[in-house]
């Protein structure tokens, strides 16, 4: 168990290859594995809110003014799609996971992406993880209007280990990072997770989950790739591929009390 958990979050991560029996590596097309990490989280919009979009970006969800935490960004590009809608990211902070060295040699895209939200004024952060930022040095005594964490996953795992288990290691993942982001949320804030809402991911239980860390699921809409220009969904883990991220949902928490 303690292996499975280091390796969750660590830097040597790697797509298993498809010869290598040793792990699951399923596709989207079947509705029966769903083991990649892509950590991140993205936020759609409502019917009601498109016809105030701004380049795919609903102003509604998001605007210039709010501070905003984007978590996980797996190549930096959903947080360059939503700096480039909102014309300025002085009051975005993105981070990922991985170290800038790993970006550099694994994702295509991403310092470009990287120097483009640099342009426009949004701090970049690497190695920061999602169940302990809130004790970051860079990050504890900020309090953010918005959370993001696009499509979190806690890995690959062996075949050996239950689909039961393996829903408990995302759980523990999400409870993480919903702990330390109800700390880091201003006041009337709220904590956006774009999720897979069918099969394995659904038996994730978002909603009990947000409960548990003093949270409130106030909405769910329906997640459309076509709003982010620009945004490729990476697999994670190194993989530069994109998976289809079609049947998500982006699940948005408010902190009980507000309410």
């Amino acid at each position: 168990m303690g292996q499975i958990l280091s390796s969750i979050f660590s830097d040597d991560h790697k797509i298993p290859d498809n010869n290598n029996h040793g792990y699951y590596h399923e596709y989207e097309e079947k509705a029966e594995a769903y083991y990649i990490f892509s950590n991140i989280i993205q936020p759609p919009a409502s019917q009601s809110t498109r016809s105030t979009r701004r380049n795919g970006i609903t102003r509604g969800n998001y605007n210039r003014h709010q501070r905003i935490l984007v978590v996980g960004d797996g190549d930096f590009s959903f947080s360059a799609s939503l700096a480039m809608a909102l014309g300025s990211a002085s009051n975005m902070v993105a981070t990922s996971l991985d170290s800038l060295d790993f970006l550099k040699n694994n994702y295509k895209r991403s310092m470009s992406n990287i120097n483009e939200l640099k342009a426009r004024g949004c701090k970049v952060l690497h190695c920061v993880d999602a169940t302990q930022m809130a004790n970051h040095p860079q990050l504890y005594h900020i309090k953010f209007d918005r959370i993001i964490f696009n499509f979190p996953l806690a890995g690959f795992f062996p075949k050996e280990i239950s689909r039961q288990l393996q829903i408990q290691l995302n759980q523990r993942l999400l409870k993480g990072f919903m702990e330390n982001a109800r700390m880091m949320m201003e006041e009337g804030g709220e904590i956006h997770i774009t999720h897979k809402s069918y099969g394995f991911y659904k038996q994730w239980n978002l909603e009990q989950l947000g409960q548990s860390q003093g949270l409130w699921l106030r909405e769910e809409v329906d997640f459309e790739l076509s709003d982010y220009p620009g945004y490729h969904t990476k697999y994670g883990f190194g993989g530069d591929r994109d998976f289809d991220c079609s049947n998500s949902k982006t699940y948005k928490f408010s902190q009980l009390h507000a309410f």
